[in-house]
């Protein structure tokens, strides 16, 4: 990086000048934030000025503000930046330069929360793209990458996904590694949403078996690559593999963060890490997770330079998860968790709910029809993915006892997403339903059910949901005739007093005492 640097001090024209932006673009885009790129990039600036080489500074100008966009006491700057961009590129006709200048502004607005004019500006840079540039050009693909952004957050277009390919080809091509794997990671993440599974775990292959490209880049860069393929495979609830990548992706971030464009991905690959840690049952290790990302959270730092959505994301994440390690206590009681259960309900709207800790928290708040009805309306991507569960609750409170467990049952296999759903989600479902035939003495019916997941238990990672699996598997063996149904359930209860699983524990006793009951009932 350091010879590419000192060709600044051989730059005499406008040609060689060019020449420098091109190759140096490469390595500013790569090393966000490190030691002499903005430096470089200001002396640069003052060269153009000394050389009346308009074109080049409008490109200078979106290469500095790419180092320090995400601090918000750079915004005002940033805001008068652009304006200048605009200005030269309308005088000199640089159609390339007006595109990156409302792309830059789509950033800014959309870092700030102003969604209309966010889309405003992208929308007015990307008719510059498509008007006057070509896909071999580096405003092109910046600027299409971008559009590709915001129409698939905010409308999920189904030709998001193509023009990321488009572009993340264009920038492997020409070196830009960090958009690459910006381009890749977001791809994988719609592919998950889009249930196309296999074209998500092709390009997290691609990415590994990579290795040249690979020990190319920054290590920033590779822990952007860590973070998204665990959250590939926390979005398949494979929680040891995610919870490995976590780890790598922490450890290469936690030294720099707080001075870097990667502060969002570090605070989110800590959300990941407490919702592996829970879901695993190290629920002491997720709590004291916690608490130090809350502790980040509320730091100047972030506050600062963290964009509001990725704030609001993160914050309700964490909420979530805490309600489902309180959820787990002995001592739980709705009534303590008002303010937090009311915290959630208003951010369901419109941020993103992971689909276990989002049904745990539906089905233990006690909910009334009308608050769930009012959940089921909202009609967003998390609440269609657990609308079987909240339907569920829905019949559970309408029908009476004698008829109820048919339409239970039914609710919950009439699962309207059924492709997308995990292993996991539908082992869920069917414990559920196990659960409601039991109350009916429906023994024969269960065992039937749950049988499948018998030899499959490993892969289910839910550690709560694995041993209480492997409990009922058991309450409907023994009453379909197996005599060892009550030791094995006895096995599964102190797994839940090793863990803290105190409310799993309490209802698994319930369970096996009325099993016990039904024997005397008989033997009498």
């Amino acid at each position: 990086m350091e010879d590419k640097v000192n060709e600044f001090e051989t730059i005499d024209s406008e040609e060689s000048m060019s020449l420098f932006i091109d190759r140096f673009r490469v390595i500013s885009s790569n090393h966000r934030n490190e030691e002499g790129i903005l430096e470089t990039i200001n002396k640069t600036i003052r060269k153009c000025n000394q050389l009346n080489d308009r074109k080049s500074l409008v490109k200078l100008y979106e290469m500095k503000m790419s180092q320090i966009e995400h601090q918000k006491e750079e915004h005002q700057n940033i805001v008068q930046i652009i304006q200048q961009m605009k200005d030269i590129s309308k005088e000199i006709n640089y159609m390339g330069g007006l595109a990156l200048a409302y792309y830059k502004e789509w950033y800014i607005e959309k870092h700030k929360g102003n969604d209309k004019k966010s889309i405003e500006a992208i929308n007015n840079s990307i008719n510059y793209v498509t008007q006057y540039l070509n896909s071999e050009n580096y405003e092109y693909n910046v600027c299409k990458y971008s559009f590709a952004v915001e129409i698939w957050l905010s409308k999920r277009e189904p030709i998001a996904p193509s023009i990321l390919e488009e572009c993340a080809n264009y920038f492997y091509k020409n070196n830009f590694y960090r958009s690459f794997v910006q381009s890749l990671s977001l791809l994988v993440l719609i592919y998950q949403q889009t249930q196309n599974k296999e074209k998500s775990i092709q390009l997290v292959r691609r990415i590994i078996q990579n290795k040249n490209v690979l020990h190319k880049m920054p290590l920033e860069i590779q822990a952007i690559i860590d973070y998204f393929i665990g959250v590939n495979h926390r979005l398949n609830l494979n929680i040891n593999e995610a919870k490995h990548y976590f780890l790598k992706s922490q450890n290469n971030l936690r030294g720099k963060y707080k001075k870097s464009v990667y502060l969002g991905y570090f605070l989110r690959c800590q959300a990941h890490l407490t919702a592996c840690y829970a879901l695993q049952g190290e629920l002491e290790l997720a709590l004291n997770q916690m608490k130090e990302v809350e502790e980040l959270i509320e730091e100047s730092v972030t506050t600062r330079n963290l964009d509001s959505f990725s704030k609001k994301q993160i914050e309700h994440d964490f909420n979530l998860i805490k309600f489902y390690i309180h959820s787990r206590l002995q001592n739980f009681q709705t009534e303590d968790l008002s303010e937090l259960i009311q915290v959630i309900l208003e951010n369901i709207k419109k941020q993103h709910s992971d689909p276990i800790f989002f049904s745990e928290f539906i089905l233990n708040t006690n909910f009334s029809e009308d608050q769930l009805e009012r959940i089921k309306n909202l009609n967003n991507p998390s609440t269609k993915r657990v609308q079987h569960i909240i339907t569920f609750l829905i019949e559970k409170i309408t029908h009476s006892e004698e008829i109820q467990v048919v339409e239970l049952i039914q609710a919950l296999k009439n699962r309207t997403v059924e492709e997308r759903m995990t292993f996991v989600e539908k082992a869920f479902a069917d414990l559920l339903a196990a659960q409601e035939y039991y109350k009916l003495n429906r023994f024969a019916e269960i065992y039937p059910l749950l049988r499948k997941y018998e030899n499959q238990l490993h892969r289910i990672e839910v550690l709560e949901l694995r041993i209480f699996m492997e409990a009922f598997i058991q309450v409907g063996a023994f009453n379909n005739g197996d005599p060892l149904g009550p030791a094995l359930q006895y096995m599964a209860i102190k797994k839940c007093r090793e863990y803290g699983f105190s409310r799993l524990e309490n209802k698994l006793l319930y369970y096996l005492f009325l099993q016990e009951s039904s024997i005397l009932k008989v033997s009498g």
